[in-house]
């Protein structure tokens, strides 16, 4: 038996980030619009240089990586990447905009109990058979049974009744009413495959590239040329996994690789020159880093404990030290630059008004669990122990090996005060995911009342209206809520001087389009 994502520790954050999206909900009125028309392609012209026999790419990979392309068991990095450019997705979030892909829409029915999906026209699998609804139905089916490790996300979608109408209509019968379904289940994760696949070792998709073969830790695809979103500029992509993110970049100072995906604050500070370009992704592509509060676990059930924490530090230096400036200030609500976030006001230090917080509440002393969870993370930890020294409170660390850290996910939210990060997503997503009564990664913990109010946005099915309740437990979460969320870590990858065109895809790298030198 192959191995799975779940074996490592590494793969143990994965799937941390990977749950922090699952059955999530967005809100928002997001522009929908067809992804990957002819006039939405750039010429290579347009993108500064040429198109690209070969290009090779290196990306974060785990030793449980063998089985390239195979969608139920896809982690990060370099699978993922892979899957991305092999499948379409039914939907996906493209610079900020929630856009169809081979949906040409999806409608709901009067109270979002079930939705219709109707799919573009005239597109194909790599074998040259048509992308139909009943490779749709299978799809869903698939993808949202174990041993996929991505069944959450469709874990109120009525599988056995997903039904085939006609060859480009499906109807999808929710469990219970939700007006986010296309948030919540299509842009998280839908790529279609044909019916009947079952076994992802030669995988077969109706994306820019198809997988040609595996080759140790290097997969090789070539391009599809009669791909309906346009001829991809490079011919053949080389994926090759490369674990350590110093690796990577040496691989690419070596000309071992043209791209390094993912690479630290200080490499890309140091290592930029005339032959490299350091690529930022912004916040919209960043892990959002936080310092978690239990709001159901003593001190933090009391709110002023909770607020006194979050004004007693300076972000900015947080974000100087620790991230090298390298990324950008948090405001405690994960979401910012994406859709559907409620452009909350920045939170500036006040330590007078922490100091009378604290003092009221009687606290003098806290203890904060910690790692290097991710790069900078201890060094953060350390500059607020003395932050909260300034605001007379005593922070200890109790330092957690980034191995054990995640080793029991069940136990997450039994710690008061823990360091922890989160993908980037819109922020509806992040709430729904991790501040229910259920969510297995809700590390801040939410009152009865806030759940029931979670619980009614994501069944309105009238987008202005949805989002205008998420905007409000937004300002709920931003006053009252358990995450010092204060910084986040760009994405940060370099390339080879005169690469060009590469997009990023709900933070995953798409080098169809990429141009360059030979």
């Amino acid at each position: 038996m192959s191995p799975t994502p779940y074996d490592s520790p590494f793969n143990r954050r994965a799937l941390l980030r990977m749950g922090l999206v699952a059955g999530a909900a967005v809100a928002g009125v997001p522009l929908l619009s067809a992804c990957g028309d002819d006039d939405e392609q750039p010429s290579p012209a347009a993108a500064g240089g040429g198109s690209l026999a070969v290009l090779k790419v290196g990306a974060p990979n785990a030793v449980t990586d063998a089985e390239a392309g195979n969608p139920l068991l896809t982690s990060i990095g370099a699978t993922l990447i892979v899957m991305r450019h092999v499948y379409d997705s039914l939907m996906v979030l493209d610079n900020g905009e929630y856009k169809y892909q081979l949906a040409e829409s999806v409608q709901p029915n009067a109270d979002g109990s079930v939705w219709t999906i109707n799919l573009r026209s005239g597109v194909t699998f790599h074998d040259g058979k048509p992308v139909t609804a009943a490779d749709v139905v299978h799809s869903i089916r698939t993808l949202g049974a174990k041993p996929s490790n991505r069944a959450s996300v469709y874990a109120n979608v009525d599988l056995a009744k997903v039904t085939a109408v006609n060859d480009r209509t499906v109807t999808v019968p929710l469990l219970t009413p939700r007006g986010d379904f296309k948030e919540a289940v299509l842009v998280v994760f839908s790529p279609v495959f044909p019916a009947g696949m079952t076994e992802f070792s030669k995988p077969i998709g109706s994306g820019p590239y198809r997988l040609a073969e595996r080759n140790g830790t290097t997969t090789r695809l070539v391009a599809n040329e009669q791909y309906w979103g346009g001829k991809p500029s490079v011919a053949e992509l080389q994926i090759v996994g490369i674990l350590d993110a110093g690796a990577r970049l040496s691989a690419l100072k070596a000309g071992q690789v043209d791209y390094a995906v993912s690479i630290s604050s200080t490499g890309a500070k140091t290592e930029a020159n005339s032959e490299l370009t350091v690529v930022r992704g912004g916040a919209a592509n960043a892990n959002a880093l936080s310092f978690a509060m239990n709001q159901k676990l003593a001190p933090f059930d009391d709110v002023r404990v909770r607020q006194a924490v979050r004004l007693a530090v300076d972000r900015q230096a947080l974000v100087d030290n620790a991230l090298l400036g390298l990324g950008s200030t948090a405001d405690d609500v994960v979401g910012k630059s994406l859709p559907g976030y409620a452009d909350l006001p920045a939170r500036a230090r006040d330590l007078e008004q922490a100091k009378r917080l604290f003092t009221e509440a009687g606290i003098t002393k806290l203890t904060l669990r910690t790692g290097e969870i991710v790069p900078g993370m201890l060094n953060a930890s350390r500059l607020m122990a003395q932050q909260l020294k300034e605001a007379g409170v005593e922070l200890t660390l109790q330092e957690i090996s980034p191995d054990a850290y995640y080793a029991d996910l069940m136990t997450l939210a039994t710690h008061p005060f823990q360091a922890f990060y989160y993908v980037n997503r819109p922020a509806a997503v992040h709430l729904s995911a991790v501040t229910h009564g259920k969510a297995p990664f809700n590390v801040t913990g939410t009152s009865a009342a806030y759940q029931a109010r979670l619980a009614k946005a994501q069944a309105t099915v009238d987008d202005n209206a949805r989002a205008e309740v998420f905007k409000a437990l937004q300002e709920e979460f931003y006053k009252e809520g358990g995450d010092l969320l204060w910084g986040f870590q760009e994405q940060l990858d370099a390339a080879r001087k005169g690469i060009s065109g590469v997009r990023t895809m709900q933070s995953v790298q798409l080098f169809d389009r990429a141009t360059g030198s030979a």
